[in-house]
């Protein structure tokens, strides 16, 4: 319950009360949920949402209704209920692996940083095999607000969940209520017939099972596919075998527009679009774009995906100089005023604005081009003020007492991170099939791969290739320390080598989700 921390305006009972009470109130609460799961049914009074309208970007028109999200307010308990249901089918459908490995979005390892590495990494071999390469982004038209409930019960019955559990989800989707609240005008409430609700805890889980046939189809015409749930990525070899490649990107895009209508999903033609990535010329045109899906979308020479930049080279320049650039204007105005804030606020302020967007899918900045590695505006040459209010350009020994590291280090922290969480090559290769590896004889070669033409190798793979070897090289042997969890920050208490070594041992997985544990 103290995880979270809003409600519905239509609560009884404000949700600070229901945190600060929680001693007294959980106890019955606890009774609610439990006798919900027995009886497989969702409380009526939950299922009305106040909708808040807000702005998909801060630029767009306000006069277009179509820029906006609606964000369901729900009320407290049902937001606690569905975390609870949520926990225990996000770790049914990982443990049966029933998610496809391509779809990164709201699973635990998994973020919008994974899906632009997969996409990334799929080019920059593709690339360094001297093709030629087609990012083509899809989006979909309000795609939570149009699932239609019975398709999404039998993708949920044919995952394995069945009897009560399948029932309490079908409770949970019918019958549902909304308004929209622009305090303090209120519509009048609205029935739904489909649709998830944004803003629900739950919501994104039931959505990824809905969008699970897709990469299936994709690879049945041998399109590369990467998702992070509404939004999906095709790569796709334009020069390796130009014919075979138009009949796969056109067969392949009908299949997919004709499965998203049968699923009641809206294909959006023109937010479509198109990056041709290579150093030889291709023989994109019009023609390579199924006629059902016309108009043809222009080839750009940069495209935003999942809020990064990616250009048509790969050089991550646009995306560099945005970051750089908010980072400094955001720098003038903090050194500005930090005489006045105290030392913590200025720490949290400072990776507020500033940490956090350096740190957004800077995974992907490992090897940039190597003229934006030497120019001021370079992330790796914005340094974050001092909390401590020392002078601009002084020295800052005591980064490391802040637990602060060079942007540098900030990525090689995070591919190690990935590398550990989701393997050296993403979606393909994961490490746990790699530990083993370890202890083999000091001669063999762990997480070998060829020497590349053209682009850098995998910074990942080598990065782990150094530490698997340090522990053979030294003779080291697994201390007890090494296998323990310890209960400290993982990047204060472990070391990379730590990391390698430490192993995870899974419980079978369950073959079928019947019902739903209580509290």
């Amino acid at each position: 319950m103290n995880s979270i921390h809003s409600g519905s305006p239509t609560d009884s009972c404000p949700h600070h009360v229901f945190n600060k009470a929680d001693a007294t109130i959980a106890p019955k609460l606890r009774k609610i949920i439990n006798l919900s799961f027995n009886t497989a049914t969702f409380p009526d009074s939950w299922k009305h949402a106040e909708i808040q309208p807000l702005l998909k970007k801060p630029k767009a028109d306000p006069n277009d209704l179509k820029n906006f999200r609606p964000i369901s307010l729900l009320p407290f308990p049902a937001k606690v209920i569905e975390k609870i249901v949520n926990a225990q089918l996000a770790h049914f459908l990982e443990d049966n692996s029933i998610l496809d490995p391509s779809q990164s979005g709201f699973r635990r390892n998994h973020s919008t940083e994974t899906a632009l590495l997969a996409a990334t990494d799929d080019i920059r071999q593709q690339m360094d095999n001297g093709e030629t390469s087609a990012l083509i982004l899809l989006d979909l038209s309000a795609a939570f607000d149009t699932v239609c409930h019975r398709t999404l019960l039998t993708r949920l019955h044919e995952a394995g969940i069945q009897d009560k559990a399948l029932n309490w989800i079908s409770s949970f989707l019918s019958d549902r209520t909304q308004r929209v609240r622009l305090s303090p005008f209120r519509s009048k409430a609205t029935n739904l017939i489909c649709g998830v609700p944004q803003g629900s805890s739950l919501s994104p889980t039931l959505f990824n099972v809905y969008m699970a046939p897709l990469a299936q189809l994709a690879r049945q015409h041998n399109l590369s596919i990467i998702s992070y749930a509404n939004d999906t990525q095709l790569v796709l070899s334009l020069t390796k075998d130009p014919l075979t490649a138009k009949t796969n990107l056109h067969e392949g895009l009908k299949s997919i527009a004709e499965w998203m209508s049968n699923s009641r999903l809206k294909l959006s033609s023109n937010k479509t679009e198109v990056l041709i990535l290579g150093r030889t010329p291709s023989a994109w045109n019009d023609s390579w774009w199924p006629t059902a899906l016309r108009p043809p979308p222009t080839p750009a020479s940069h495209a935003r995906n999942l809020g990064f930049v990616l250009d048509s080279a790969l050089t991550m320049s646009k995306q560099i100089n945005a970051i750089s650039s908010s980072c400094f204007n955001t720098l003038r105005m903090l050194r500005r005023i930090f005489k006045w804030i105290p030392t913590g606020t200025r720490k949290t302020v400072t990776q507020a604005l500033v940490s956090s967007r350096l740190d957004y899918s800077n995974a992907l900045h490992r090897h940039p081009n190597e003229r934006h590695q030497t120019t001021p505006t370079h992330p790796e040459h914005i340094r974050p003020p001092d909390p401590r209010h020392t002078p601009p350009m002084s020295h800052l020994p005591h980064l490391k007492d802040l637990h602060w590291l060079p942007v540098e280090k900030r990525i090689t922290f995070k591919l190690l991170t990935h590398a550990r969480t989701q393997g050296t090559t993403q979606h393909r290769t994961h490490l746990p099939e790699h530990q083993t590896q370890l202890l083999r004889p000091h001669t063999s070669t762990p997480l070998c791969q060829p020497r590349p033409r053209h682009r850098p190798p995998n910074p990942a793979q080598d990065l782990w290739r150094q530490i698997l070897l340090l522990p053979r090289r030294q003779d080291l042997e697994l201390s007890p320390h090494l296998t323990t969890p310890d209960p400290g920050p993982p990047h204060l208490q472990e070391t990379p080598q730590d990391m390698a070594l430490r192993t995870l041992a899974a419980p079978p997985p369950p073959q079928r989700l019947e019902t739903l544990s209580g509290t």
